[in-house]
Formats: C-alpha cells, sequence, structure tokens
C-alpha cells in the first residue's frame, strides 16, 4: 500500500513563500483534486513532491518512509514517482522511440525489456492514446500540438507505471475526445497508485473518479471535501473560500486516509 504524507511543508520561490504549512496524508487508491485559483501553490505542491530545483522547502514529505526533502529529483522518479508537466518540453536530438525504450528499461532494471514486446506495446498505446505512429521517429515534443505532448505524457506515464502520478493540468489543449480518453486512462490506472490532479477545467474531472478535493488558496488548504465541492465551485467559485479562510479545526475530514494536522 502506497502512501504520501506531508506534513507542516512550506516553501518558498526567489524569497517568496508560496505554500504555507500544508498537512496532508494520502493513500492508494485514491484520486485528489488539487483546486483554486491562478497562484494559489497547486502546482507547486506538486514541484515540491518532486523536490524541484527552483524551490526552497521546509517540513517533511514521505513517500513509502522515504524522505523526499532530501533527495535528489532522478532518485524520487526511481521511487516510483511521474510527474507529468503543466508545459512538456521538447527535446532536440533526442527521439521519441529511444525515449520511451530507456523509460520502460528503468522501470525494469533487472531485465531489459525486449524490443518486440516493447514495440508492440507502445504501438497498442498510440492506438489508444489516438496519436500518429510517426512522432515515434520525431524528437521528443518537437513539433507535437499541445493536445499531442499531453498524450505523450500519458504514454510515458503507462510504460513508467508509477506508485505515485502527478498530473499538472494534464487535461488543457485536449478537444473534448482526448479528454475523455486521458480521464479514461486515469480511472482505469487508479487502483494501482496515488493520483494527483491539479486541474482549471472542472468539467474533466466529473469523468474522473474523484475520491477528494483540496482546495488551496494563498498557498492554505481551505478545504477538504467531496465531489461536492466541485459544483460548489461551479456555481459559486473560489472567492467564497479567499474572503473567509478557515482554520484546520474548521476541516471537515470525512476520509479517515486523507486527514490534516495542525503544527
Amino acid at each position: 500500500m502506497n502512501i504520501l504524507k506531508i506534513h507542516n511543508l512550506t516553501t518558498l520561490f526567489d524569497k517568496k513563500r508560496i505554500l504555507n504549512d500544508i498537512s496532508l496524508t494520502a493513500r492508494q487508491p485514491e484520486v485528489i483534486a488539487i483546486l483554486g485559483p491562478n497562484g494559489a501553490g497547486k502546482s507547486t505542491l506538486l514541484k515540491a513532491i518532486m523536490h524541484h530545483f527552483s524551490m526552497k522547502t521546509q517540513g517533511s514529505i514521505k513517500f513509502n518512509n522515504h524522505e523526499l526533502t532530501k533527495m535528489s529529483t532522478d532518485k524520487i522518479a526511481k521511487l516510483g514517482v511521474f510527474y507529468a508537466t503543466q508545459n512538456p518540453i521538447e527535446l532536440e536530438g533526442v527521439q521519441t522511440l529511444d525515449f520511451l525504450k530507456i523509460i520502460a528499461n528503468e522501470n525494469s532494471p533487472k531485465q531489459k525489456v525486449g524490443f518486440y514486446q516493447l514495440y508492440s506495446k507502445i504501438n497498442e498505446l498510440i492506438k489508444l492514446l489516438d496519436l500518429p505512429s510517426e512522432i515515434l521517429t520525431r524528437n521528443v515534443n518537437v513539433g507535437f500540438s499541445g493536445g499531442q505532448k499531453k498524450k505523450n505524457e500519458i504514454l510515458q506515464s503507462q510504460l513508467f507505471n508509477p506508485s505515485l502520478i502527478l498530473l499538472d493540468e494534464i487535461d488543457s489543449g485536449l478537444d473534448f475526445d482526448a479528454t475523455k480518453l486521458i480521464a479514461n486512462f486515469i480511472n482505469k490506472k487508479r487502483h494501482e497508485r496515488i493520483t494527483f490532479i491539479v486541474s482549471h477545467q472542472l468539467e474533466f474531472l466529473h469523468q474522473v473518479n474523484i475520491s477528494k478535493v483540496i482546495i488551496l488558496i494563498d498557498g492554505k488548504i481551505v478545504k477538504i471535501g467531496g465531489t461536492a465541492l466541485i459544483r460548489e465551485i461551479e456555481k459559486n467559485g473560489y472567492k467564497q473560500y479567499a474572503a473567509n479562510i478557515k482554520s484546520e479545526a474548521d476541516f471537515e475530514i470525512t476520509d479517515p486516509y486523507l486527514t490534516c494536522h495542525k503544527k
């Protein structure tokens, strides 16, 4: 059973405090939506889990008893943590097929995956994701559309098979059919891992089997609840929370596997 524990997490970026005393616990197979207005700290939370080089952190982030704040990003990834970035970068000179082979073999360190077996699996995923087969001969994300870049992130995650997956606006730039396809991939694998989703497209979240919703305002958790919160936000927006930020003592916690803790 995979478990992530965040305790009293505060982050600084360029001497500015972004997250302020965040504490939560998540366990497999939870799918957790992180919601909030622009600048609330949603992407920062995911980057802090990956120990992003651009920020300083105080507090503790433990995944399966490994203290992530003391580990480099590559070592965190090898623990089974996959971060699908909001803006996938282009890798000039790196062929997509070669890149995917590296991911698959990193996930099977004891025995390299046979080429035919790997190629068959990649082709199957490409068809399921409705990607053109010629992307395999192109450089990673170079010349890809926004939607193709996001689908490529999902393709990589399927080969990596993570225990904790962090999806940062994975739905942005996708049309209706692609959004539904990505939601189906998330739902199909949800029982094998912990999933965090950051999204501004609330209609996308209705297609995903969400366990919990966490609302961030100004770097603080202001409310935790079920999917009814999504409908509440659709109706009233985030101003209701910004105007009256509650203390952690006021949180209504209904899930024993997702909790907040006072300092």
